[in-house]
């Protein structure tokens, strides 16, 4: 038989109570974890049926909509149909009735026009009358105006005649009451004449009796104030003898003074100058000290502008520098490849230069490269050839030992074939450039010569002609 499931009661009863708080809680976790899983299904699942009902609803709407926008068609058509025909039925009266219309409006359109005519004459003939009458009353104003205007000349002008008549009687009294006047006037004159000599007689003797007094009374006073003045005269050169004195001397230091005073204005013109002299240097250094300082401002922004640019082409520089030395690190690493490259070839070429050099015998020499006697060339004397190539062969030997580096020691006797074929070479390349030259010398004088012999035969038939 099978074993029994412990129960758990079993099971909480053998653990202890903070391993049964913790199973319980534990539980309790995954109960939660369970009902929230159920409740996001549930979620999930009300969403989905949410959104199908609201699609089913959409779709729904959207049926129920075509289907009512149908049924308002079939609606709206029937009513045009009928409109349509109750025009189509009612046409023909309504034409009859409206040509009745114009009829009756042409009619009342000519009672309107022969009233309008008759009313338009009935106008012009008044206007004709009320003009005739305006112009007959116009005429009679006129008349009126006339006659009145002759009266009341004729009235104004007895009315002149009279007040002139009147003015001249005036003028008439005026001229005799004027003439009463100045006879009047001159009499009264002569009275104030006389009366005013008699005035004058009287004054002028009481004005000499006066002045003979005062005269008199003048002369004694003047002589008593003569005798007090010469009395003060006397004391007041007395007294003042010491200050004329002083005066004197006050004098003589005042005009002593006055010649100081006079040579001031020569040194205020002298220092004027000078301070004149300071203020144009101050303005000279002014001007400069402006100058120095534009300048200077000029040459602090060219150095700013210069810093600038040299910033800017550091600054590519460095860029360029930087691409550059990309290039140079990948092909100083190609380089440094072929240069192994070349390094292995050379260290096989060395073994096999080993292999050679101990295979080589010893009675084997070199036979140096000697220039060949072709009859094209000019015969070169041995002693002449021997040292001209051995100094050429020194020189190529030593330029080439200095290039040479020391693991190529051992190619000696190549070199040396080397270097007198290329002796000979130059040898060679020497005597063609005399033989080119010597060529062009008597290109030159064949020229020369072919030019004079077909001068000389222009010239001798032309000598046969003249003669």
């Amino acid at each position: 038989m099978p074993k029994k499931k412990k129960g758990k009661g079993s099971k909480l009863a053998r653990m202890s109570d903070e391993e049964r708080v913790r199973y319980l809680q534990h539980r309790a976790e995954l109960e939660l974890e369970a009902k929230r899983r159920k409740q996001q299904l549930i979620a999930a699942f009300t969403k989905s049926k949410l959104k199908r009902e609201e699609a089913f609803a959409r779709l729904n709407t959207a049926k129920i909509n075509e289907q009512w926008r149908f049924i308002l068609r079939r609606i709206k058509c029937k009513e045009l149909h009928e409109d349509v025909e109750y025009l189509w039925n009612n046409f023909n009266r309504l034409m009859k009735t409206k040509n009745l219309m114009i009829q009756r409006l042409h009619s009342e359109l000519e009672a309107a026009d022969v009233n309008h005519r008759r009313l338009q004459e009935a106008h012009i003939k008044i206007m004709d009358l009320i003009i005739g009458r305006c112009k007959q009353k116009c005429i009679d104003l006129h008349e009126s105006f006339a006659h009145e205007r002759n009266r009341i000349v004729s009235d104004e002008t007895n009315e002149l005649n009279r007040i002139r008549n009147n003015l001249e009687q005036y003028c008439s009294q005026l001229q005799n009451i004027n003439f009463g006047q100045d006879k009047s006037i001159e009499n009264i004159l002569t009275q104030t004449k006389i009366q005013n000599a008699v005035n004058i007689y009287g004054i002028a003797y009481l004005k000499e009796d006066s002045l003979s007094r005062l005269m008199h009374y003048g002369s004694n006073e003047v002589e008593k104030l003569w005798r007090q003045l010469n009395e003060i005269i006397t004391e007041y050169e007395k007294n003042t003898g010491d200050k004329r004195k002083q005066y004197e001397y006050l004098k003589e230091q005042d005009d002593a003074h006055r010649v100081d005073v006079a040579q001031y204005p020569k040194l205020q013109t002298q220092l004027q100058r000078v301070i004149k002299s300071l203020k144009q240097d101050t303005h000279a250094l002014s001007q400069k000290r402006e100058q120095s300082i534009a300048e200077l401002n000029d040459q602090i922004i060219r150095m700013r502008k210069k810093t600038e640019n040299l910033r800017q082409i550091f600054s590519m520089n460095q860029v360029l520098d930087t691409a550059q030395l990309k290039k140079l690190t990948i092909i100083s690493a190609n380089i440094r490849k072929e240069l192994q490259r070349i390094s292995e070839k050379g260290l096989t070429v060395l073994s096999l230069l080993r292999m050679c050099s101990n295979l080589e015998p010893f009675s084997l020499t070199v036979q140096k490269y000697t220039l060949r006697d072709t009859g094209s060339r000019r015969a070169f004397t041995s002693c002449e050839y021997n040292n001209i190539q051995k100094s050429l062969y020194l020189q190529f030997l030593n330029n080439e030992y200095l290039q040479m580096s020391e693991p190529f020691d051992k190619l000696d006797k190549f070199w040396e074939q080397f270097n007198y074929i290329k002796s000979d070479n130059i040898f060679m390349k020497k005597e063609c450039d005399k033989l080119s030259f010597e060529n062009k010398q008597l290109r030159n004088t064949l020229r020369t010569y072919l030019l004079t012999i077909s001068k000389a035969t222009i010239a001798r038939p032309l000598t046969s002609i003249s003669v």
